[in-house]
């Protein structure tokens, strides 16, 4: 079928605002593509020792404003991955290194394992809650557990507006945080110290209205207590990126403890624990990404053995016979303690190295693959490659790291980007460490795969629907399978106008396009962003809809105004079809009414329609009319817009009709 010259131009034209009005949208992802938590992304810590995530990497730097952190510390940035606060439980200082306004005399302790965190406030991008853990030791130090408020102003500067408000005394030096189930709000869980709460858990719920001080308490676990010497209160405690589980040691007891935890109702449960004397100095502590692993270390207070270890949470007794990943005399000079560890957004395990005496150390130490199982985690173990930590740039490492809220880690090992029929869908991978090669199968045999990267590949699905993408990655001899679900959803269904090609309106007149029910609008030219466009002239109009699943799709209709002619003579006996009933002549459209009507010469009504694409055949009441000459009235009205009212448009005249 041969395309008129209008609808070539129409499709030229078309693709052409397409393309325009996409570009409002290639730059960038979309709100329903996944969106990479960036909220643990700097970290700060040691001596003068940062790290940026911002790339996907660690990339290891030295402040320019020197500090020493030995303890815990604790940073926040931003979702854009804009660092804005740190602490050391002491101080508060923001992301250019200055201590903010009333950020000082904070209740926490520097020496304190993990001496403080920070948590937006829920729904608010200016609110930090500040928690800052003080050592209990009396009568020295009882401050306990408090928090304060940040507030960083639209200006730029940042004050702490309410400070040391206690929140638990008797306390361990543990504290961790992860999401509430609903997403928004945050779980804060503390441990109690001594013989009135040492075996007590202490979960404040922060939601967007208020951090509630009244918390949900869990009595389990073997008992944190002991005399002033006592380290019991010391090591980490941590959350699993999932928010389900949660793990924390007891050094001088030698206890490592797994529960269960409840991130709906803020409760622990269902202990699983070494036996006291197992893990003598036991001190930090992490989950794998994947949260099927556990990693601590043992860090002895004189000559001993240094060790990290593994345990595989799957197991119905994870310390029956815990993987052994890495360890070393403490009196040698070859190596040093490891302390705190923490997982980091790029999906692997920091640890930190100090030494007694000599203290600081110019590297971490790095679980390259902490989802993969014993030696195959790769300690220090980079590319087939032996003793190869994290350099740290002229900082320097000492006994503590960051502390995140879990749920920041909680990252997929591979995640994907346009979820869309046509789209191509991009893959990453979060941790590329170890891996020789990788095969991808897209679960589409009937896709293509558009971008042939191993490591980010790129794929077009054939058809909307539900697949499984599985990656291997192969390193070796081993393999190691991920596998995810996928939902391609189809695009919009965008039509105007009907479908048609061309809508033609009456000259001076105006009507309205309706591109239907979707989420968001764009319509060339003009740039309006609501669900009708009213339209006056002529030209091509194109609209670029978006659905709640963030797919996009255009449609265009050329507008041109209606020719509206009616013939002088007609023929009901033709064998021409447009010649044997009087109708208008040509394309028409864009009437909101319309009466056709015809007159004998004295002005009796003979045939009457509102149907534009119906015409007289020359009869009246099943007989034909004789030849002779006939009078016609044609009234159109026209769309009422915003723009403009109705109009009438009235045309009479005469015809001849022919046998």
């Amino acid at each position: 079928m041969k395309k008129s010259k209008n609808s070539t131009i129409k499709r030229i034209l078309a693709i052409v605002i397409s393309a325009f009005l996409f570009q409002a949208y290639i730059y960038g992802q979309t709100s329903c593509d996944y969106k990479l938590p960036r909220q643990a992304e700097n970290w700060v810590f040691g001596n003068s020792a940062l790290i940026s995530f911002a790339n996907g990497d660690a990339n290891a730097s030295v402040a320019a404003l020197s500090f020493e952190f030995p303890n815990g510390t604790s940073a926040i940035s931003d979702a854009n991955g804009n660092l804005k606060l740190f602490s050391n439980g002491m101080i508060v200082k923001n992301g250019g290194f200055y201590t903010i306004t009333n950020g000082t005399d904070l209740k926490g302790n520097s020496s304190a394992s993990q001496s403080s965190i920070i948590i937006p406030q829920p729904g608010s991008s200016t609110k930090y809650y500040v928690f800052t853990v003080d050592m209990y030791i009396p009568p020295v130090f009882t401050d306990g557990i408090n928090y304060s408020i940040a507030e960083l102003l639209v200006s730029g500067g940042s004050s702490i507006t309410s400070k040391n408000n206690i929140l638990l005394n008797e306390n361990a030096q543990k504290i961790t945080a992860t999401k509430h189930s609903n997403g928004r709000d945050f779980w804060v869980v503390a441990h109690g110290f001594g013989d009135n709460k040492g075996n007590k858990f202490y979960s404040y719920l922060l939601n967007d209205s208020i951090l509630i001080t009244n918390p949900v308490i869990t009595s389990m676990g073997h008992p944190q207590n002991g005399n002033i010497n006592s380290n019991n209160g010391a090591g980490s405690m941590k959350i699993s990126p999932d928010g389900t589980k949660l793990a924390l040691v007891i050094p001088d007891d030698g206890v490592v403890e797994i529960y269960d935890f409840n991130n709906s109702s803020g409760k622990v449960s269902n202990l699983k624990s070494s036996a006291p004397g197992q893990f003598t100095y036991a001190n930090g502590i992490e989950f794998s990404p994947d949260n099927s692993k556990l990693y601590f270390t043992i860090s002895p207070l004189g000559d001993g053995t240094n060790y990290l270890y593994q345990v595989d949470l799957s197991q119905a007794d994870p310390f029956t016979s815990p993987f052994v990943v890495h360890q070393f005399n403490v009196g040698g000079s070859g190596d040093s303690l490891l302390g705190a560890l923490q997982l980091a957004t790029d999906g692997k395990i920091y640890a930190a190295k100090y030494k007694i005496g000599a203290n600081v150390k110019a590297s971490l130490g790095v679980v390259y693959n902490p989802n993969r199982p014993q030696s195959a985690c790769n300690y220090n173990e980079l590319s087939h490659s032996a003793n190869n930590g994290l350099f740290l740039e002229g900082g320097y490492s000492l006994i503590g790291l960051p502390n995140f809220v879990s749920s920041y880690l909680d990252i997929p090992h591979f995640y994907y980007i346009n979820k869309c029929h046509k789209d191509t869908t991009k893959i990453t991978i979060r941790n590329k460490a170890n891996i020789d090669n990788a095969d991808w199968d897209f679960g589409d045999p009937a896709g293509n795969q558009v971008i042939t990267d191993e490591l980010n590949p790129g794929f077009v699905y054939s058809g909307p629907g539900d697949y499984t993408i599985s990656l291997t990655e192969n390193y070796g001899a081993e393999q190691y399978v991920y596998s995810r679900d996928i939902r391609i959803n189809a695009l919009p269904d965008i039509v105007l106008a009907g479908g048609v090609d061309t809508l033609f309106i009456l000259e001076t007149s105006s009507i309205q396009l309706d591109a239907g029910e979707w989420d968001f609008y764009k319509w060339s030219p003009g740039g309006s962003a609501e669900r009708y466009l009213d339209v006056t002239g002529e030209g091509l109009y194109s609209v670029m809809v978006t659905d709640s699943n963030c797919c996009k799709n255009t449609d265009s209709v050329y507008v041109k105004y209606a020719k509206i002619n009616f013939p002088t003579a007609f023929n009901p006996k033709s064998n021409i079809i447009s010649n044997s009933e009087f109708k208008i002549v040509g394309r028409f459209g864009g009437f909101k009414s319309f009466k056709l009507s015809i007159f004998n010469r004295w002005g009796q009504l003979l045939f009457e329609t509102d149907d534009p694409s119906n015409g007289w055949d020359g009869t009246y009441k099943g007989q034909e009319s004789p030849v002779g000459t006939y009078v016609y009235s044609a009234i159109f009205e026209s769309y009422e817009t915003s723009v403009q009212a109705s109009m009438v448009v009235k045309k009479r005249g005469t015809l001849t009709l022919l046998r």
